[in-house]
């Protein structure tokens, strides 16, 4: 039971000597591809087939050993909810793709109906960037990674427990951090950074992170 969160999907290749201990080539993969910017009520305008987000994505789970004909990208206009369920208590791997979490959550929690089985999911968590945030009860996202230009904090799926937040495509930026640590103070919880070669392993059953790279840390000090 890992969750293996990121900024970028196509630099997992670059782990591959962690990642490939925990990853069973044969598993099925599903991937939901919902987190569109705006709605487009056709996945074929966000997530083509052989175009060049699909490809990022499936060339990045083939790296790790994974077979592209044990990957299926579900499609929320196409399929029913039940038919959604079944396919993710199926799988090994589920894989949230970048983009507006907003979107990803709305698909999940009101279209779909599928809150309960990402919650309590089994298997392996792949996630990049707003597929990386969204798997806390609570997650923020600062100004420059918002659609809407602003920091805020949003409800999340909840697969990790809120002992620590992530932030994703960090800089090494002074203002940047310096926010960073209002928020680790104002919220008493540690930050993992995450630049956008970053990765973080966690293992849900125990707990804990098991590794974590080209990230910034950041914990709380009696800064108020």
């Amino acid at each position: 039971m890992y969750n293996i969160l990121c900024s970028k999907i196509e630099n997992l290749s670059n782990y591959q000597v962690k990642l490939l201990p925990i990853i069973n080539p044969n598993s099925k993969v599903i991937i939901l591809p919902w987190s569109f910017a705006t709605e487009v009520g056709n996945l074929d305008k966000f997530f083509a087939k052989n175009e060049k987000r699909y490809l990022k994505y499936i060339n990045s789970l083939k790296s790790l050993g994974l077979k592209e004909k044990n990957i299926k990208v579900i499609d929320c206009y196409k399929e029913t909810s039940n038919s959604i369920k079944k396919d993710i208590n199926n799988s090994d791997i589920l894989v949230l793709t970048g983009g507006n979490p907003e979107m990803l959550y709305f698909k999940v929690v009101q279209d779909v109906e599928c809150l309960y089985d990402i919650k309590h999911y089994h298997g392996i968590i792949i996630g990049a960037s707003a597929g990386a945030v969204i798997q806390f009860p609570r997650y923020f996202i600062t100004a420059k990674n918002n659609y809407y230009k602003y920091f805020s904090f949003y409800d999340g799926f909840g697969n990790i427990e809120n002992k620590f937040y992530i932030d994703v495509h960090s800089v090494k930026n002074g203002n940047y951090i310096k926010k960073l640590q209002q928020v680790s103070n104002d919220t008493r919880k540690e930050i993992y950074a995450l630049t956008d070669k970053g990765i973080l392993i966690y293992n849900r059953e125990k707990e804990k992170i098991e590794y974590t790279d080209n990230t910034i840390y950041i914990k709380p000090t009696n800064e108020k």
